[in-house]
């Protein structure tokens, strides 16, 4: 049997299984939270005052949908570029330029890394600079945003 014809539904069912199992374990924390959402829980009650603990409720809330969304979105990328041939293109295409040495193989896996990490980096911002900051949660800078970025960068690099 050529893999070929068994890979391509296998793989499928891994991603989308993997994020329905997602998918329903954030709506499983939701609900509880929910449920739970009209009282401080007793362990929290002389450190929590109503207040704080409805917006950690709505905070929880909104970050679990935000989640989810996200989610949807990274399995949906992921599902384009694994079946779209985008790989083996982006391949052949990097071993035209720089051959296929180690060193050239190894930088084509870093580029690829870091390309698929740029779909994400709206989602990042999103939840960093509009949910975080909704709920007051957002201590830090755009500038400040970026440079931990390039500093992640830079230690992917001095490690890879």
């Amino acid at each position: 049997m050529n893999v070929s014809t068994w890979a391509f539904p296998l793989v499928l069912a891994l991603i989308l299984g993997r994020w329905a199992a997602q998918f329903w374990l954030a709506r499983l924390n939701q609900r509880h939270v929910l449920a739970h959402a009209d009282a401080v829980p007793e362990a929290f009650k002389d450190s929590v005052d109503a207040a704080t603990y409805r917006k950690s409720v709505e905070y929880t809330l909104a970050k679990s949908h935000f989640g989810q969304i996200e989610m949807t979105y990274d399995t949906v990328v992921l599902a384009l570029v694994l079946f779209s041939g985008l790989l083996p293109w982006a391949y052949g295409l990097f071993t035209g330029w720089c051959g296929t040495s180690a060193w050239a193989q190894a930088a084509y896996l870093f580029a690829i890394g870091i390309a698929l990490s740029l779909p994400s980096l709206p989602f990042d911002w999103h939840g960093q600079f509009r949910l975080e900051e909704r709920f007051g949660f957002n201590t830090t800078t755009p500038r400040l945003w970026w440079t931990d970025r390039l500093k992640g960068l830079l230690l992917a690099v001095a490690l890879g």
